[in-house]
């Protein structure tokens, strides 16, 4: 199953919505060709992550990546309504030190 995103503008910030139920090895460059474009325009974004039950090691990367681009524009990034499994993984792996979520 492919993620795809849905965008909305809010004062400062580009949220963007995953649609899909998982961020992994099977559908991340679909997350990224996706992204790519919100992040060549946007320099703050706020990831809302309520549809994703599941994420992988690819999918951290992904995050990572956004970061990377985001924060070398000088924006900003932040990760909201994490699900209790994914929230999980970020703790896990201690990248709840490196994001900034809500």
């Amino acid at each position: 199953m492919s993620v795809s995103i849905e965008t909305k503008q809010i004062p400062g910030a580009t949220v963007v919505k995953l649609i899909g139920d998982s961020l992994e090895a099977d559908n991340v460059a679909s997350f990224r060709s996706a992204m790519a474009p919100v992040l060549d325009r946007s320099p703050n974004l706020v990831l809302d992550l309520s549809n994703i039950s599941f994420m992988d090691s690819t999918g951290l990367g992904a995050m990572l990546s956004c970061l990377r681009t985001v924060k070398a524009k000088g924006g900003n990034l932040k990760l909201t309504n994490l699900t209790a499994e994914v929230r999980q993984l970020f703790e896990m792996v201690l990248m709840d030190r490196v994001f900034e979520i809500e």
